[in-house]
């Protein structure tokens, strides 16, 4: 068995992989709203995923990269996802139950 960590922008290596390689994916993306985690003027600031001004977009900017994890994948392929709702704990978000 091999391992191989992948580092870079997420769509940009996926792209590079070729369709069904990928056993498994293993990830936490960043939470929505949460934190930067690149510096400003850092040259990918503006592709760093929790960053878009509403959940929708940020959900849309997940699709798009677990459309590529899919398409990497092989059909037995696992993938684990850890994804936290930041929104609803914030100020931004709901204030409670029943909201």
């Amino acid at each position: 068995m091999s391992v191989q960590i992948l580092h870079g922008n997420t769509i940009e290596v996926l792209k590079t992989l070729p369709d069904n390689s990928i056993q498994c994916c293993v990830t936490s993306p960043p939470y929505w709203g949460l934190r930067s985690y690149l510096p400003e003027g850092h040259a990918d600031k503006s592709l760093e995923i929790g960053l878009e001004k509403t959940p929708a977009e940020f959900v849309a900017r997940l699709v798009e990269v677990f459309e590529e994890v899919r398409r990497v994948l092989k059909p037995d392929g696992v993938c684990f996802v850890n994804l936290g709702d930041s929104y609803a704990a914030t100020t931004k978000g709901s204030s409670g139950v029943g909201d």
